[in-house]
């Protein structure tokens, strides 16, 4: 079948990947359209989608997508409103492709995973370096064993300092600020790879500008045999995003993340590669295989059962707001 989605919000700037695919994709997926609140918002996202779709539909009114022919809707408002999206495109049946992170309260988000499971219907997150072939060949290593025991994860998620002021409009309104709006990438792979840390010790600072919104935060995430830190400054010059995978048996960079740079050095043969030094390899960019509308269209056609469980989810939240210092499972300020 070819999926049919429609936006509920579109203010995240990752809402142009699924545009992107819908019209490299026609045969799979299609665009109905788009309903955003603001009139700024949506004439921004005519023209930034301009690349790929002439004039994307727009609906009127939130109804309009919640009875439109759509088989699901991809929620990419701000952080604050995607829960109450959510639940109620759920509620009128439709499957749902929640923006990262998981809303602003883990009661609601519980909730929501219990509604669709009781409905019968697919609730994915949309972490978009879920299907980058790198890091996806990095999560296989590691829970293959092919890297021996993880005892070290090093994740880098910087933004641009020419995104800074952003800070006093969206990011302020979080606890953690922007390390509760870029972490969650990282938690995702983390948890993937390593599972629920038994201790988190946050370190987050408002080091720029104003200096009254977390902008500079380093947290290191305690196993029973390893570490992890992830790390982020909203002050960057470059991009120098990476993951670093350590193990006993191997070690795995990805970097800059969402490429397809892979380094991998491992001290076994492990069928797909040799043993010796460092090799370098070239993968794949994000979305060049597999992808986030692929995984919930083979989840809803029940060709397989979703890579990401609603367990998995729900402690990737949970390790977040722990992060961030969210003590009532509520992280608005």
């Amino acid at each position: 079948m070819r999926l049919k989605f429609a936006f509920l919000g579109t203010w995240h700037s990752h809402a142009s990947m699924h545009v992107r695919e819908a019209a490299n994709r026609p045969d799979e997926v299609e665009l109905l359209g788009m309903y955003d609140p603001n009139a700024d918002v949506i004439a921004h996202c005519q023209e930034r989608f301009s690349e790929w779709v002439e004039d994307v539909p727009v609906f009127e009114f939130e109804e309009a997508v919640l009875e439109s022919d759509a088989d699901a809707v991809v929620v990419e408002g701000h952080v604050y409103q995607n829960l109450d999206y959510a639940e109620r495109a759920l509620e009128a049946g439709k499957h749902v492709l929640l923006e990262k992170p998981a809303g602003v309260d883990l009661d609601q988000f519980g909730r929501i995973q219990k509604l669709a499971t009781d409905k019968g219907l697919v609730l994915n997150l949309a972490y978009m370096w879920r299907y980058n072939p790198a890091v996806h060949e990095t999560i296989r290593l590691a829970q293959a064993g092919s890297l021996g025991q993880v005892y070290g994860y090093r994740g880098h998620i910087p933004k641009p300092k020419s995104w800074h002021p952003e800070l006093d409009t969206e990011y302020k309104v979080y606890q953690g600020g922007a390390y509760f709006e870029m972490a969650g990438h990282l938690i995702d792979n983390m948890v993937a790879i390593m599972g629920v840390p038994k201790s988190i010790h946050p370190h987050l600072c408002c080091h720029y500008g104003k200096k009254n919104v977390v902008d500079n935060g380093v947290v290191v995430y305690e196993y029973d045999d390893g570490l992890a830190i992830i790390d982020m400054g909203s002050m960057a010059i470059g991009s120098a995003r990476r993951i670093e995978v350590h193990g006993t048996e191997g070690t795995v960079i990805h970097a800059p993340i969402g490429s397809g740079n892979l380094s991998l050095a491992v001290e076994k043969d492990t069928g797909d590669y040799k043993a010796g030094g460092f090799q370098d390899l070239e993968m794949g960019e994000t979305g060049s295989d597999w992808s986030l509308l692929r995984e919930m269209r083979a989840c809803i056609e029940g060709a397989k059962e979703p890579d990401y469980s609603q367990e998995h989810d729900m402690s990737v939240q949970n390790v977040l707001f722990e992060a961030c210092g969210v003590v009532d499972g509520k992280a608005l300020v």
